[in-house]
């Protein structure tokens, strides 16, 4: 009889998700949202059986419901994303680390640590820098550390901003030297969060000559904890004296 009910509970959940995996739009959102409902009160398990058996699939509505699905229920999702990730199927992978890097899913960050150890391919490791920053915690700060060099703007990009996002120690220094990356977005990933964190005179002072002075007072125009930084930082063109105008300076 146990094996009986299992075995029936699979093929609802089976014919439910014909449905929860539709485009939700129009005369199909109550619909969806009423599948999508079912499974969810259906328990982690049912959910993790979907999760488990569509996620691996090449098929991007699949993909974009289980993520809406986690976004309702992270707690249901975790683990089942978790071993997704673990499988070394490449297109679960890539469907898996999305689903990671849209939903907070803590338990998935040992497996994305694991995986920016071992994928060599920097669209890989950018991809799983991206899940890190929504799904991991500062237990990652000491690997993500070394890839604040890496050749790959992406990668060099995603680890400035997880170092910022989740203050590791130690993290200014890079920001500091992000200002000189020759990628913009590496710059503003660094400048973002150093506005953010804030910085002394004396910190400040220490990186005069070091950093772009073009860089130095735009981080300037985001957050200026001193007038006198500006002496700091006499601007030299018109692009200079543009972002020298713009200085917050208390």
């Amino acid at each position: 009889m146990f094996l009986m009910v299992v075995a029936l509970d699979t093929l609802l959940l089976d014919s439910l998700w014909k449905t929860a995996r539709k485009w939700r739009a129009g005369e199909n959102v109550e619909k969806v949202d009423s599948a999508r409902g079912r499974i969810i009160n259906m328990g982690e398990e049912a959910v993790e059986y979907i999760v488990l058996k569509y996620l691996p699939k090449d098929d991007r509505f699949s993909t974009r419901a289980i993520r809406d699905i986690c976004l309702k229920v992270p707690d249901m999702c975790g683990s089942a994303v978790r071993k997704v990730l673990e499988s070394g199927d490449t297109i679960a992978l890539k469907n898996a680390l999305y689903v990671a890097s849209e939903v907070e899913l803590r338990e998935t960050e040992p497996a994305l640590i694991s995986l920016l150890k071992t994928k060599k391919d920097k669209r890989w490791r950018a991809r799983v820098l991206r899940a890190l920053y929504k799904s991991g915690s500062g237990k990652a700060c000491p690997t993500v550390e070394g890839f604040v060099e890496h050749p790959y703007v992406y990668v060099r990009m995603r680890a400035i901003l997880f170092l910022g996002e989740k203050r590791c120690k130690g993290a200014k220094r890079h920001l500091w030297r992000a200002l000189n990356d020759d990628y913009f977005m590496v710059r503003d990933a660094g400048r973002r969060y150093l506005a953010e964190m804030g910085f002394s005179r004396l910190e400040f002072e220490g990186y005069v000559g070091k950093v772009r002075k073009i860089e130095l007072l735009k981080l300037l125009s985001e957050r200026c904890p001193d007038l006198n930084l500006l002496f700091l930082v006499k601007p030299e063109n018109p692009f200079e004296r543009y972002w020298y105008g713009r200085a917050k300076c208390r």
